[in-house]
């Protein structure tokens, strides 16, 4: 337990990338120290004391004691039950908790992939962790099982506002632990496997959870769901931008770039203030190092394409933005999204009463998931462009990258650039947010929401399209690398080791080949997922 993968739930830092640790490692592990257990289950007894009171006249328990949302009234103050009967009655009434995962379990859509749905596990064991949500140690313990044994929910993808969190999303997940008729997907060695939920419960050595309290609320009633997601896109978009940028090198060494443009001078202080564009320059100068100067058209403009000339100023507000993402996903996965949580007593410690707010409003992954599928349409535009050089029969390169001496009526790699073009495109239409289409909901009590999960999804196909784009432009960049190594000029170490690289996967293009699946393994290493 004391590894480099144990992760303590509510103790250590979760950031995307520790969580894309944990998810991708099979042998990682999820502690719940003995003192956060206790502390839960104090929680938990400090929940059931307010409900207490509350059927004796106190005040009443948001979703514990009441109805949920725009219902909350129902069986709350004078009113009674939901059938008229008393606050005593009210209370007494079991499937509370499992009701309301019933009537949420209304989603649609593809799953979400099984991985996501493993963030998702360690992403709400952790927020229940914090102590905030009233849940029992065995509540979580029920999440950290499930991690264990490879087994996730179902996670629809269609059906989330992001407004009260997860609602919709993570009810599969409740009636899971309940022991009802749902299915589950269970790792294996050919992949994820869809079971009945009750199968994968025994095969974990789970009994079924009772739910009581406000279990189900905590479980649904927060981010951890779509945080997790975007969380994870986001450590891949940014291996893709890390990518795209030594392949915008390797493109603008062979292309002869004047490689002034990407200085210190130019791009540094005093002249200039972005850490994002300093960055960036310094990534192409350091993918350059070594490397033998091709140089550029004798003839011609005596300043390149912007396309080449202005990549630390396309590029470096992207690397600003994917930080900012990165410190909002991070806060959001370290924090509590839950509603209520209780106010406790500073002397007793105990949970006198709840406060309602909003924590579990989904604005920052939100608008994190807008401005990360923004960055990779802009750097697909770029790497586009340059695909438009690397085939354009420009600056000493063949057409379509065909090398010498291959025979007439060859097209080199002029349908990879043709995909590249359409990929862009997609990327662009990819960026337009989905915050300004929300919509009220749920009777107008939600009459705003996030529309969180409808930015992360988009951001999926985001992620999806830069992969493919990134490996076609590294395609033709390898090419050209290739084509002016062997007309004399050196890349240099770091091109060269990008090179091999690329060639693990693509192959050289001499007579008319088919390259789907290669560059489709391709984009699945560079966006650090492993190729069947």
């Amino acid at each position: 337990m004391g590894g480099t993968r144990a992760f303590r739930l509510g103790l250590d830092a979760l950031t995307p990338a520790r969580l894309a640790e944990l998810v991708d490692a099979p042998e990682a592990r999820l502690v719940l120290e003995p003192d956060v257990g206790l502390a839960l289950d104090a929680g938990a007894a400090a929940l059931e004391a307010a409900m207490g009171r509350a059927a004796e006249g106190g005040s009443p328990i948001y979703g514990a004691t009441t109805g949920f949302g725009g219902n909350a009234e129902v069986g709350s103050a004078t009113e009674g039950g939901p059938e008229g009967g008393t606050r005593s009655s009210w209370l007494e009434l079991q499937d509370h908790q499992l009701r309301l995962a019933r009537y949420l379990d209304a989603g649609s859509g593809p799953l979400l992939p099984w991985r996501v749905a493993r963030g998702v596990l360690v992403a709400r064991a952790h927020v229940l962790a914090r102590g905030a949500s009233g849940v029992r140690c065995d509540v979580v313990e029920a999440l950290v099982t499930l991690f264990h044994a490879g087994i996730t929910p179902v996670i629809p993808r269609d059906g989330s506002l992001g407004a009260s969190g997860d609602l919709v999303s993570l009810a599969p997940l409740v009636r899971l632990l309940a022991g009802e008729a749902v299915p589950a997907l269970i790792q294996t060695e050919a992949g994820p496997l869809e079971m009945p939920g009750p199968d994968t419960l025994r095969r974990a050595g789970l009994t079924p959870l009772d739910l009581r309290g406000r279990d189900t609320l905590a479980l649904v009633n927060g981010l951890s769901g779509v945080t997790a997601l975007a969380a994870l896109l986001l450590v891949e978009a940014r291996r893709l931008h890390a990518w795209g940028q030594v392949g915008a090198a390797a493109a603008g060494w062979a292309l002869g770039v004047r490689q002034e443009a990407w200085s210190a001078r130019v791009n540094d202080a005093p002249l200039r203030r972005h850490p994002g564009q300093a960055q960036v320059a310094a990534a192409l100068r350091a993918a350059m190092a070594g490397a033998s100067p091709v140089l550029p058209p004798a003839e011609g403009p005596i300043q390149d394409p912007y396309s080449l000339r202005c990549i630390p100023q396309l590029l470096g507000p992207g690397e600003e933005l994917l930080e900012l993402a990165e410190a909002w996903l991070a806060a959001e996965l370290d924090g509590v999204s839950d509603n209520p949580v209780p106010a406790r007593d500073l002397t007793t410690g105990d949970a006198q009463r709840y406060l309602s707010g909003g924590n579990f409003f989904g604005g920052y992954v939100a608008g994190a998931s807008e401005a990360v599928a923004g960055v990779l349409a802009r750097l697909g535009d770029l790497l586009e462009r340059q695909g438009f050089l690397l085939v354009g029969g420009q600056r000493g390169l063949p057409e379509n990258l065909v090398p010498p001496g291959v025979p007439a009526f060859r097209h080199g790699l002029k349908g990879v650039h043709q995909a590249s073009s359409a990929l862009a495109m997609g990327l662009q239409r990819g960026a337009i947010p989905a915050t300004p289409f929300a919509r009220s909901a749920e009777g107008h009590n939600q009459d705003v929401v996030s529309n969180a999960m409808q930015a992360a999804t988009a951001l999926a196909e985001q992620v999806d399209r830069a992969a493919a784009l990134v490996a076609a432009h590294a395609t033709l960049a390898a090419q050209a690398v290739e084509l002016r190594r062997e007309a004399g000029s050196d890349p240099g170490p770091v091109l060269s080791t990008w090179l091999r690289q690329i060639r693990a996967y693509v192959p050289r293009v001499e007579d008319d080949t088919a390259l789907r699946e290669p560059m489709g393994a391709l984009a699945l290493h560079l966006r650090g997922q492993t190729p069947p």
